[in-house]
């Protein structure tokens, strides 16, 4: 039998909190990131955008029942819709976090 042991100073909880942080970053961002793209005649359905934890990290929602359209490109101020923006803005920002040591 061999038995072999490995001491280490690493932190778990340290590490936890850190990858904890960088979600709820992201999760921020992405709300921010999401607002920013949607197109505004009241100012209605911007402020409807909701952030919330999941068992699997967090979604980002809107119930406003015309969402469907300004996502599909629907208003002249986003042609481009509001989701694939968000995701590439979002995609590209994920690349760039890095978690510090």
């Amino acid at each position: 039998m061999i038995n072999v042991r490995y001491k280490s100073s690493f932190d778990v909880d340290k590490l936890s909190k850190a990858v904890q942080k960088v979600i709820t970053d992201i999760k921020d961002q992405t709300i921010r990131t999401a607002k920013s793209h949607t197109p505004v005649r009241s100012g209605f359905a911007k402020s409807q955008w909701k952030k919330k934890s999941t068992s699997t990290g967090f979604s980002v929602s809107n119930s406003v029942d015309y969402i469907q359209f300004l996502d599909k490109g629907s208003s002249r101020q986003a042609p481009q819709g509001i989701t694939k923006p968000t995701v590439r803005k979002m995609t590209g920002y994920i690349k760039s976090r890095r978690l510090k040591r």
